[in-house]
Parts: C-alpha cells; structure tokens; sequence
C-alpha cells in the first residue's frame, strides 16, 4: 500500500472538511450579525419589541453568540424587563465569564429592581476585567454606579463617580441626565440647568431633560420659560409634562 498516497488522501480530505465547516460557520455568522443590525435599527426606532424578535433569530442560530447575548440583554433593560435581563446576563456569564459588559447589565438590572448594594457589586465586579481602553463601558459603569449611590442618597459619592465618567468620555447625555436630577434635588437649579441643556445638545429628542428643563425654570419662578419646555417635553410624548401644560401653563393663561 502507497502509505504517502493514503496520507495525502486524507489531509486533502481534512481540509475539505475544515473548508466545509469554516465556510457554514462564516455564513451563520454574517446571518447572525445582519440580524443583529436589523434589531439595533428597530432600537433606534423605539420598536423594542422587534428588535427582541431579532435577536432572538440571532440566538437561534447560535445561542452562545456574544454580540447576540449582549443586544437582547441591552433591549430587555431598556423594555424594563429586569428580571428577564438578569437572568440572561448570568446565564451568559457562565460561558463569557471574561465579559465585563454582562457585570454591568446585571448592575443596571439591580438598579431597575431597587437593589442598590447588590448593583455596587456588579458594577465594581465589571470595573475588575474591564479594558482600560474601553471607554465606553467604562464611562457607563461609572456612571451606574452614580447612579446606584444617588438612590441611596450618597451625593457626594454620587458626584465623584459622574465626575470619573465625564474624565472618560463626555458624549454620553445619561452622565449629565443624572448629574441634573442630583443637582435639581439639592436645589442647585442653575447647575441642573447646565446638565440637562447639555442632555439635549447631545440628544435632542430626551423627553426627560426637557421636561426637567422646565421644572428646573418653574422652581426659579421662570413660567414663560418653563411652559416652553413643558410643551416641548410633551410634544415628545412625556406625560407629566402634559399635566404641568395644563395645570400650570394653559389654567394659568385663561384666568389672566
């Protein structure tokens, strides 16, 4: 028997085979990335549900894909489905236990139950095995974590960890969105001012910053200001803002 023959045969096969296999691989992968997409353009367009259904079909394909795990995660939190959320997140960890994006989703799952201690420990697990190059997630498990010391009243703590996202990147308007909130609170009305003009320069169409825009005006005594803002905010579908047109802006505007 030609033993050479016989080898060749077989790494020709071999490599037949890894061909075969690497070619489906790369295939399911482009089907699952354009799936992706397609769910990340139905975020853009508020249709959260959609874009489940997507990343559902990209977790069909492979249950394990990374960038998969992490949109759905990411559309959970945002339809508030918490515990849904956690649950993937730690399921997700047991295979991708290297991936600080999963620590901050539980963070951020803990902070929609109102488990504030146990979000401090996720978001610090992340804050670990993050990349020191990744500014993003940096930037938004700093900003968590204000978060998180803000609902247990710890400003101080609060402000130091908004301070430390804003060091890393200032193109996230949810840094300023809380940093308001907290001023607003302590009646820093000109700071919380500052912080939710800055939220609508960097998105235009936040219903929060507006309407906490006007409230910010309405505490100063400034109605002319604050009915502006109150109708903006409602324009865009925030409905205390509503309320405030009516009871503050169009009552008040009648009786003159």
């Amino acid at each position: 028997m030609d033993w050479n023959r016989v080898r060749y045969i077989a790494i020709c096969f071999f490599i037949g085979l890894f061909s075969l296999s690497y070619h489906a691989y790369s295939q399911n992968a482009n089907a699952i990335d354009s799936l992706i997409e397609m769910g990340d353009d139905m975020v853009d367009m508020e249709d959260y549900k959609a874009a489940e259904d997507k990343y559902d079909q990209a977790l069909d394909i492979n249950e394990n894909y990374v960038l998969a795990l992490k949109a759905k995660i990411r559309v959970l939190l945002l339809r508030e489905k918490y515990n849904r959320a956690r649950r993937l997140a730690e399921n997700s960890l047991e295979t991708h236990k290297d991936q600080p994006a999963f620590y901050l989703y539980l963070g951020e799952a803990s902070i929609g139950r109102e488990r504030y201690e146990e979000a401090m420990d996720h978001l610090n697990d992340a804050l670990e095995i993050v990349d020191d190059t990744d500014s993003k997630l940096l930037n938004r498990i700093y900003v968590n974590l204000g978060a998180a010391y803000q609902k247990q009243n710890n400003f101080e703590e609060a402000l130091n960890h908004y301070s430390k996202a804003l060091d890393i990147d200032q193109t996230n308007p949810n840094v300023f969105l809380y940093r308001g909130n907290l001023y607003y609170k302590r009646e820093a009305y000109e700071d919380a001012l500052a912080d939710f003009k800055k939220v609508l320069e960097l998105d235009p169409n936040n219903h929060l910053a507006q309407y906490n825009l006007g409230m910010c005006y309405f505490r100063q005594g400034d109605k002319l200001n604050a009915c502006d803002a109150f109708h903006n905010a409602c324009e865009m579908g925030n409905k205390n803002a509503c309320r405030m047109v009516v009871s503050k802006c169009l009552r008040e505007s009648q009786s003159q």
